[in-house]
Protein backbone atom coordinates (compact mmCIF):
# COMPACT_ATOMS: atom_id res chain seq x y z
CA UNK A 1 0.00 0.00 0.00
CA UNK A 2 1.48 3.41 -0.70
CA UNK A 3 1.61 5.86 1.96
CA UNK A 4 -1.94 8.18 1.88
CA UNK A 5 -0.07 11.90 2.57
CA UNK A 6 -1.51 15.06 2.16
CA UNK A 7 -0.40 15.36 -1.46
CA UNK A 8 -2.00 11.96 -2.56
CA UNK A 9 -4.83 13.28 -4.98
CA UNK A 10 -8.53 11.39 -5.11
CA UNK A 11 -7.69 9.88 -8.06
CA UNK A 12 -4.35 7.93 -6.74
CA UNK A 13 -6.46 7.31 -3.50
CA UNK A 14 -9.28 5.64 -5.56
CA UNK A 15 -6.47 3.54 -7.16
CA UNK A 16 -4.87 2.37 -4.08
CA UNK A 17 -7.94 1.78 -2.42
CA UNK A 18 -9.53 0.30 -5.41
CA UNK A 19 -6.63 -3.00 -5.30
CA UNK A 20 -7.22 -3.39 -1.77
CA UNK A 21 -10.76 -4.28 -2.54
CA UNK A 22 -9.90 -6.27 -5.72
CA UNK A 23 -7.73 -8.60 -3.41
CA UNK A 24 -10.64 -9.08 -1.46
CA UNK A 25 -13.06 -9.46 -4.14
CA UNK A 26 -10.81 -12.51 -5.29
CA UNK A 27 -11.05 -14.06 -1.96
CA UNK A 28 -7.20 -13.77 -1.18
CA UNK A 29 -6.44 -14.28 2.36
CA UNK A 30 -4.96 -11.22 3.27
CA UNK A 31 -1.90 -13.62 5.23
CA UNK A 32 -1.19 -14.54 1.89
CA UNK A 33 0.02 -10.80 0.76
CA UNK A 34 1.65 -10.10 3.78
CA UNK A 35 5.32 -10.67 2.96
CA UNK A 36 7.70 -9.31 6.04
CA UNK A 37 9.42 -11.44 7.83
CA UNK A 38 7.88 -10.69 11.14
CA UNK A 39 6.42 -14.05 12.75
CA UNK A 40 3.46 -12.50 15.06
CA UNK A 41 2.39 -8.78 15.51
CA UNK A 42 1.24 -8.43 18.94
CA UNK A 43 -1.51 -5.96 19.42
CA UNK A 44 -3.26 -4.00 22.20
CA UNK A 45 -6.98 -2.96 22.16
CA UNK A 46 -8.34 0.36 24.69
CA UNK A 47 -11.67 0.58 24.87
CA UNK A 48 -13.66 -2.41 24.94
CA UNK A 49 -17.24 -1.34 24.01
CA UNK A 50 -18.82 -2.19 20.78
CA UNK A 51 -16.41 -0.73 18.81
CA UNK A 52 -13.41 -1.44 19.87
CA UNK A 53 -14.32 -5.46 20.31
CA UNK A 54 -15.76 -5.36 16.50
CA UNK A 55 -11.80 -3.13 15.36
CA UNK A 56 -10.11 -6.07 17.50
CA UNK A 57 -11.95 -8.88 15.21
CA UNK A 58 -11.65 -7.00 12.24
CA UNK A 59 -7.67 -7.42 13.29
CA UNK A 60 -7.70 -10.64 14.01
CA UNK A 61 -9.06 -12.09 11.03
CA UNK A 62 -6.90 -10.35 8.73
CA UNK A 63 -3.80 -12.46 9.55
CA UNK A 64 -3.43 -15.57 11.98
CA UNK A 65 -0.03 -14.12 13.07
CA UNK A 66 -2.04 -11.10 14.57
CA UNK A 67 -2.15 -11.56 18.62
CA UNK A 68 -4.39 -9.67 20.77
CA UNK A 69 -1.90 -9.18 23.69
CA UNK A 70 -3.17 -6.18 26.17
CA UNK A 71 -6.30 -5.28 26.96
CA UNK A 72 -7.77 -1.83 28.82
CA UNK A 73 -10.87 -0.21 29.73
CA UNK A 74 -12.10 1.95 32.35
CA UNK A 75 -14.67 -0.10 33.03
CA UNK A 76 -14.30 -4.31 34.36
CA UNK A 77 -17.13 -5.77 33.02
CA UNK A 78 -16.18 -3.94 29.01
CA UNK A 79 -13.02 -5.21 29.28
CA UNK A 80 -14.38 -8.85 30.48
CA UNK A 81 -17.13 -9.04 28.05
CA UNK A 82 -14.85 -8.25 24.97
CA UNK A 83 -12.26 -10.27 25.92
CA UNK A 84 -14.76 -13.15 26.23
CA UNK A 85 -15.93 -12.21 22.72
CA UNK A 86 -12.59 -12.50 21.24
CA UNK A 87 -11.42 -15.36 22.99
CA UNK A 88 -14.06 -17.49 21.85
CA UNK A 89 -14.02 -16.93 18.15
CA UNK A 90 -9.49 -16.30 18.25
CA UNK A 91 -8.82 -18.72 21.18
CA UNK A 92 -5.14 -19.36 19.75
CA UNK A 93 -4.81 -15.25 18.94
CA UNK A 94 -5.95 -13.87 22.26
CA UNK A 95 -3.56 -14.28 24.77
CA UNK A 96 -4.19 -12.16 27.42
CA UNK A 97 -3.56 -13.11 30.92
CA UNK A 98 -5.26 -10.93 33.85
CA UNK A 99 -1.60 -9.66 33.82
CA UNK A 100 -2.10 -7.91 30.53
CA UNK A 101 -5.76 -6.53 31.70
CA UNK A 102 -6.29 -2.89 32.72
CA UNK A 103 -8.35 -1.04 34.15
CA UNK A 104 -8.47 2.96 34.72
CA UNK A 105 -8.23 6.08 33.08
CA UNK A 106 -4.30 5.12 33.36
CA UNK A 107 -4.86 1.55 31.19
CA UNK A 108 -3.75 3.13 27.68
CA UNK A 109 -0.37 3.53 29.29
CA UNK A 110 0.07 -0.12 30.25
CA UNK A 111 -1.31 -1.67 27.04
CA UNK A 112 0.91 0.46 24.58
CA UNK A 113 3.82 -0.65 26.13
CA UNK A 114 3.05 -4.35 25.97
CA UNK A 115 1.98 -4.41 21.71
CA UNK A 116 3.35 -3.14 18.44
CA UNK A 117 0.25 -1.84 17.23
CA UNK A 118 -2.88 -0.28 19.31
CA UNK A 119 -6.58 0.05 18.72
CA UNK A 120 -7.98 3.32 20.27
CA UNK A 121 -11.43 2.92 20.58
CA UNK A 122 -12.69 5.04 23.77
CA UNK A 123 -14.48 8.08 23.29
CA UNK A 124 -13.18 10.64 21.33
CA UNK A 125 -12.08 13.17 24.25
CA UNK A 126 -9.08 10.61 25.17
CA UNK A 127 -7.68 10.36 21.37
CA UNK A 128 -5.66 12.72 21.13
CA UNK A 129 -4.10 11.83 24.66
CA UNK A 130 -3.51 7.80 23.19
CA UNK A 131 -2.67 8.35 19.85
CA UNK A 132 0.12 10.91 21.70
CA UNK A 133 1.36 8.30 24.13
CA UNK A 134 1.27 5.22 21.13
CA UNK A 135 3.11 7.70 18.51
CA UNK A 136 6.05 8.52 21.14
CA UNK A 137 6.26 4.81 21.97
CA UNK A 138 6.82 3.95 18.51
CA UNK A 139 3.46 1.82 17.78
CA UNK A 140 1.29 1.70 15.03
CA UNK A 141 -2.20 2.75 15.51
CA UNK A 142 -5.52 2.34 14.48
CA UNK A 143 -8.04 5.06 15.78
CA UNK A 144 -11.90 4.73 15.83
CA UNK A 145 -13.72 8.21 14.63
CA UNK A 146 -13.99 11.25 15.57
CA UNK A 147 -10.42 12.04 16.78
CA UNK A 148 -11.47 14.75 18.86
CA UNK A 149 -14.16 17.13 20.22
CA UNK A 150 -12.46 21.03 20.52
CA UNK A 151 -10.07 23.03 18.86
CA UNK A 152 -7.07 22.54 21.14
CA UNK A 153 -7.90 18.51 20.43
CA UNK A 154 -7.48 19.23 16.86
CA UNK A 155 -4.01 21.30 17.31
CA UNK A 156 -2.63 18.18 19.08
CA UNK A 157 -3.78 15.64 16.60
CA UNK A 158 -1.80 17.58 14.01
CA UNK A 159 1.38 17.91 15.77
CA UNK A 160 1.27 14.23 17.09
CA UNK A 161 -0.03 13.24 13.52
CA UNK A 162 3.41 15.32 11.86
CA UNK A 163 5.92 13.33 14.30
CA UNK A 164 3.72 9.70 13.28
CA UNK A 165 4.85 10.28 9.71
CA UNK A 166 8.52 11.36 10.61
CA UNK A 167 8.75 8.23 12.52
CA UNK A 168 6.87 5.86 9.46
CA UNK A 169 4.26 4.83 11.49
CA UNK A 170 0.94 3.06 9.82
CA UNK A 171 -2.07 5.37 11.37
CA UNK A 172 -5.44 4.21 10.07
CA UNK A 173 -8.88 5.48 11.14
CA UNK A 174 -12.28 4.17 11.33
CA UNK A 175 -13.96 6.00 8.42
CA UNK A 176 -14.45 2.98 6.70
CA UNK A 177 -16.88 4.08 3.97
CA UNK A 178 -13.29 5.51 1.97
CA UNK A 179 -13.11 1.86 1.24
CA UNK A 180 -16.64 0.65 -0.32
CA UNK A 181 -15.92 -0.32 -3.90
CA UNK A 182 -18.90 1.44 -4.69
CA UNK A 183 -18.03 4.83 -3.52
CA UNK A 184 -14.86 4.51 -4.88
CA UNK A 185 -16.11 4.06 -8.22
CA UNK A 186 -18.57 6.41 -7.70
CA UNK A 187 -16.05 8.79 -6.90
CA UNK A 188 -14.36 8.58 -9.71
CA UNK A 189 -17.03 8.59 -12.06
CA UNK A 190 -17.94 11.94 -10.62
CA UNK A 191 -14.88 13.11 -10.50
CA UNK A 192 -14.91 11.98 -14.66
CA UNK A 193 -17.81 14.37 -15.11
CA UNK A 194 -20.98 12.07 -15.65
CA UNK A 195 -22.78 14.39 -13.59
CA UNK A 196 -21.59 17.91 -14.24
CA UNK A 197 -20.01 19.99 -12.59
CA UNK A 198 -21.05 19.51 -8.43
CA UNK A 199 -23.88 22.12 -7.58
CA UNK A 200 -25.19 20.62 -4.16
CA UNK A 201 -24.55 18.08 -1.22
CA UNK A 202 -27.15 16.68 0.59
CA UNK A 203 -25.97 14.55 3.92
CA UNK A 204 -28.95 12.68 6.22
CA UNK A 205 -27.88 10.77 9.45
CA UNK A 206 -31.41 10.38 11.17
CA UNK A 207 -31.79 7.57 13.57
CA UNK A 208 -32.94 6.62 17.23
CA UNK A 209 -31.72 7.55 20.23
CA UNK A 210 -28.78 6.20 22.81
CA UNK A 211 -29.49 3.83 25.46
CA UNK A 212 -29.39 5.43 28.59
CA UNK A 213 -27.79 3.87 31.11
CA UNK A 214 -29.56 4.53 34.70
CA UNK A 215 -27.71 6.74 37.37
CA UNK A 216 -26.88 3.94 40.19
CA UNK A 217 -26.68 4.78 44.34
CA UNK A 218 -23.17 6.76 44.55
CA UNK A 219 -22.15 6.83 41.03
CA UNK A 220 -19.62 10.04 40.76
CA UNK A 221 -20.43 11.97 38.42
CA UNK A 222 -17.36 11.20 35.43
CA UNK A 223 -18.77 7.46 36.31
CA UNK A 224 -21.86 8.64 35.39
CA UNK A 225 -20.91 11.05 32.31
CA UNK A 226 -18.70 7.78 30.46
CA UNK A 227 -21.36 5.51 30.68
CA UNK A 228 -23.69 7.69 29.10
CA UNK A 229 -21.64 9.06 26.80
CA UNK A 230 -23.37 9.89 23.72
CA UNK A 231 -25.48 12.11 25.98
CA UNK A 232 -22.51 14.90 26.92
CA UNK A 233 -21.12 17.15 24.32
CA UNK A 234 -17.31 16.57 25.79
CA UNK A 235 -17.38 12.97 25.42
CA UNK A 236 -18.88 12.48 21.85
CA UNK A 237 -18.28 16.22 20.35
CA UNK A 238 -22.24 16.05 19.24
CA UNK A 239 -23.99 13.62 16.82
CA UNK A 240 -22.35 15.24 13.87
CA UNK A 241 -19.18 13.94 15.16
CA UNK A 242 -20.23 10.91 16.93
CA UNK A 243 -22.53 9.36 13.58
CA UNK A 244 -22.60 12.16 10.78
CA UNK A 245 -19.43 12.18 10.07
CA UNK A 246 -18.97 8.92 7.98
CA UNK A 247 -21.18 10.83 4.95
CA UNK A 248 -19.68 14.31 5.96
CA UNK A 249 -16.20 12.67 5.34
CA UNK A 250 -17.29 11.15 2.13
CA UNK A 251 -18.88 14.60 0.39
CA UNK A 252 -14.89 15.73 1.89
CA UNK A 253 -13.43 13.17 0.00
CA UNK A 254 -15.86 13.52 -3.40
CA UNK A 255 -14.71 17.33 -3.18
CA UNK A 256 -11.17 16.92 -2.67
CA UNK A 257 -11.74 19.76 -0.02
CA UNK A 258 -12.95 20.85 3.32
CA UNK A 259 -15.86 23.33 4.02
CA UNK A 260 -14.70 26.98 4.91
CA UNK A 261 -17.87 28.59 6.62
CA UNK A 262 -20.64 26.73 8.23
CA UNK A 263 -23.98 27.98 9.98
CA UNK A 264 -26.65 25.91 11.09
CA UNK A 265 -29.74 25.54 13.97
CA UNK A 266 -30.56 22.59 15.94
CA UNK A 267 -31.94 21.91 19.52
CA UNK A 268 -33.82 19.35 22.07
CA UNK A 269 -37.47 18.76 21.21
CA UNK A 270 -36.98 15.02 21.97
CA UNK A 271 -34.35 14.56 24.81
CA UNK A 272 -35.42 16.15 28.00
CA UNK A 273 -34.15 16.05 31.97
CA UNK A 274 -31.50 15.06 33.07
CA UNK A 275 -30.85 11.01 32.03
CA UNK A 276 -30.64 12.58 28.39
CA UNK A 277 -27.21 15.10 29.38
CA UNK A 278 -27.03 18.00 28.16
CA UNK A 279 -26.44 17.37 23.73
CA UNK A 280 -28.91 18.39 20.98
CA UNK A 281 -31.28 15.94 19.65
CA UNK A 282 -31.56 17.63 16.23
CA UNK A 283 -28.82 19.34 13.70
CA UNK A 284 -28.87 21.25 10.66
CA UNK A 285 -25.53 22.89 9.04
CA UNK A 286 -25.27 24.67 5.77
CA UNK A 287 -21.56 24.09 5.14
CA UNK A 288 -19.70 26.03 2.42
CA UNK A 289 -16.45 25.02 0.11
CA UNK A 290 -14.00 27.02 -0.90
CA UNK A 291 -15.43 27.14 -4.19
CA UNK A 292 -18.94 28.21 -2.70
CA UNK A 293 -20.81 24.87 -3.04
CA UNK A 294 -22.87 23.80 -0.22
CA UNK A 295 -23.47 20.79 1.77
CA UNK A 296 -26.59 20.89 3.50
CA UNK A 297 -26.34 18.27 6.83
CA UNK A 298 -29.47 17.14 8.57
CA UNK A 299 -29.44 14.26 11.67
CA UNK A 300 -31.19 13.47 14.96
CA UNK A 301 -31.24 11.44 17.48
CA UNK A 302 -35.10 11.24 17.93
CA UNK A 303 -37.07 7.72 18.25
CA UNK A 304 -39.99 6.87 16.26
CA UNK A 305 -39.09 9.67 13.23
CA UNK A 306 -38.23 9.55 10.02
CA UNK A 307 -35.07 7.60 9.79
CA UNK A 308 -32.64 8.16 6.92
CA UNK A 309 -29.08 7.66 6.66
CA UNK A 310 -26.97 8.78 3.97
CA UNK A 311 -26.96 11.55 0.45
CA UNK A 312 -27.62 12.96 -2.23
CA UNK A 313 -24.93 14.30 -4.57
CA UNK A 314 -26.38 17.23 -7.56
CA UNK A 315 -24.51 17.86 -10.50
CA UNK A 316 -25.32 19.78 -13.16
CA UNK A 317 -25.78 17.04 -16.10
CA UNK A 318 -27.57 14.58 -13.28
CA UNK A 319 -27.42 13.10 -9.51
CA UNK A 320 -26.15 10.19 -7.52
CA UNK A 321 -26.85 8.63 -4.54
CA UNK A 322 -25.68 6.24 -1.09
CA UNK A 323 -27.12 3.46 -2.96
CA UNK A 324 -24.16 3.39 -5.72
CA UNK A 325 -26.38 4.87 -8.25
CA UNK A 326 -25.87 7.55 -11.00
CA UNK A 327 -28.79 9.54 -12.81
CA UNK A 328 -28.89 11.36 -15.73
CA UNK A 329 -31.37 14.77 -15.13
CA UNK A 330 -34.36 13.36 -16.53
CA UNK A 331 -34.17 11.03 -13.47
CA UNK A 332 -32.67 7.76 -15.83
CA UNK A 333 -29.98 5.81 -14.01
CA UNK A 334 -26.93 5.15 -16.02
CA UNK A 335 -24.86 3.52 -14.16
CA UNK A 336 -24.87 1.32 -11.08
CA UNK A 337 -22.54 -0.54 -8.46
CA UNK A 338 -23.19 -4.00 -8.49
CA UNK A 339 -20.54 -6.54 -6.84
CA UNK A 340 -21.91 -9.27 -5.26
CA UNK A 341 -18.38 -11.10 -5.47
CA UNK A 342 -17.28 -9.24 -2.87
CA UNK A 343 -17.43 -10.56 0.25
CA UNK A 344 -15.76 -8.53 2.96
CA UNK A 345 -17.02 -4.88 4.38
CA UNK A 346 -15.07 -1.96 4.25
CA UNK A 347 -14.60 -1.88 7.94
CA UNK A 348 -12.68 -5.23 7.24
CA UNK A 349 -11.05 -4.47 4.37
CA UNK A 350 -9.89 -1.06 6.44
CA UNK A 351 -8.31 -2.52 9.27
CA UNK A 352 -6.61 -5.64 7.12
CA UNK A 353 -5.04 -2.78 5.33
CA UNK A 354 -3.55 -1.11 8.32
CA UNK A 355 -2.18 -4.71 9.44
CA UNK A 356 -0.47 -5.41 6.18
CA UNK A 357 0.63 -1.96 5.85
CA UNK A 358 3.11 -3.09 9.21
CA UNK A 359 3.70 -6.87 8.08
CA UNK A 360 4.68 -5.22 4.59
CA UNK A 361 6.77 -2.37 6.53
CA UNK A 362 5.00 0.03 3.79
CA UNK A 363 3.30 2.57 6.41
CA UNK A 364 -0.74 3.93 5.38
CA UNK A 365 -1.87 7.08 6.95
CA UNK A 366 -5.32 8.27 7.01
CA UNK A 367 -5.11 10.65 10.11
CA UNK A 368 -5.15 13.74 7.91
CA UNK A 369 -8.39 13.12 6.22
CA UNK A 370 -10.11 11.78 9.66
CA UNK A 371 -8.53 15.18 11.65
CA UNK A 372 -10.31 17.41 8.88
CA UNK A 373 -13.13 15.68 8.50
CA UNK A 374 -13.36 15.87 12.38
CA UNK A 375 -12.69 19.62 12.10
CA UNK A 376 -15.81 20.27 10.01
CA UNK A 377 -18.20 18.39 12.35
CA UNK A 378 -16.86 19.91 15.41
CA UNK A 379 -17.16 23.10 13.52
CA UNK A 380 -20.73 22.32 12.77
CA UNK A 381 -21.34 21.76 16.37
CA UNK A 382 -19.65 25.10 17.15
CA UNK A 383 -21.67 26.96 14.59
CA UNK A 384 -24.82 25.18 15.81
CA UNK A 385 -24.35 26.04 19.62
CA UNK A 386 -23.54 29.39 19.14
CA UNK A 387 -26.26 29.88 16.41
CA UNK A 388 -23.36 32.20 14.80
CA UNK A 389 -21.65 31.90 11.23
CA UNK A 390 -18.15 30.36 11.70
CA UNK A 391 -16.15 30.39 9.18
CA UNK A 392 -12.48 27.82 9.75
CA UNK A 393 -10.03 30.38 10.27
CA UNK A 394 -12.15 32.38 13.19
CA UNK A 395 -12.72 28.08 14.80
CA UNK A 396 -8.85 27.57 14.56
CA UNK A 397 -8.15 30.59 17.01
CA UNK A 398 -10.37 28.81 20.15
CA UNK A 399 -8.30 28.11 22.79
CA UNK A 400 -11.46 26.89 24.83
CA UNK A 401 -11.57 23.39 26.04
CA UNK A 402 -14.72 21.43 26.89
CA UNK A 403 -12.56 18.72 28.82
CA UNK A 404 -12.28 17.89 32.41
CA UNK A 405 -9.18 18.95 34.13
CA UNK A 406 -8.33 15.97 34.89
CA UNK A 407 -9.47 12.40 34.33
CA UNK A 408 -10.79 10.64 37.61
CA UNK A 409 -13.65 9.65 39.07
CA UNK A 410 -13.93 12.16 41.42
CA UNK A 411 -12.57 14.94 38.94
CA UNK A 412 -14.58 18.27 38.75
CA UNK A 413 -16.77 18.30 35.83
CA UNK A 414 -17.08 21.22 33.40
CA UNK A 415 -21.12 20.01 33.28
CA UNK A 416 -22.74 19.03 35.81
CA UNK A 417 -26.46 19.59 37.07
CA UNK A 418 -27.88 22.23 38.12
CA UNK A 419 -30.00 22.44 41.55
CA UNK A 420 -33.10 21.00 39.46
CA UNK A 421 -30.81 17.90 38.47
CA UNK A 422 -30.57 19.01 34.95
CA UNK A 423 -27.65 20.08 32.92
CA UNK A 424 -27.07 23.21 31.37
CA UNK A 425 -27.86 23.08 27.51
CA UNK A 426 -26.21 25.17 24.59
CA UNK A 427 -28.22 28.51 23.65
CA UNK A 428 -27.59 29.94 20.13
CA UNK A 429 -26.91 33.90 20.67
CA UNK A 430 -25.96 33.35 24.15
CA UNK A 431 -23.15 30.23 24.23
CA UNK A 432 -19.65 30.71 23.68
CA UNK A 433 -17.44 28.89 21.66
CA UNK A 434 -14.57 30.75 20.98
Amino acid sequence: MKNFQSNTNRREFVKIATTTASIAAMGIPFDSWATNNKDVLKIGLVGCGGRGTGAANEALKSSKRVKLVAMGDVFEDKLRGAYENLKSSYSDQVNVPNSRKFIGFDSYEKVINKCDAVILATPPPFRPIHFEEAVKSDKHVFMEKPLFVDIPGYHKMISINELAKQKKLSVAVGLQLRFEAGYQEMVQKINDGIIGSIISLDVYYNVGAPIINPRLPGQTEMNYQVRNWRYFSWLWGGQLAGQTIHQIDIMNWLMNDYPVRVNGIGGRQSFRGPNQGNTYDHHYAEFEYPNQVKLHVQSNNINNTWRKSGFHIQGAKGYADDRYRIYDQTGKMIWRHRDREQTLGSSQICQSAFINSIFENSPINHAEYGIESTLTSIIGRMAIHSGKAITKEEALTSTKSILPKMFTWDAEMPDKPGPDGNYAIPIPGITEVI
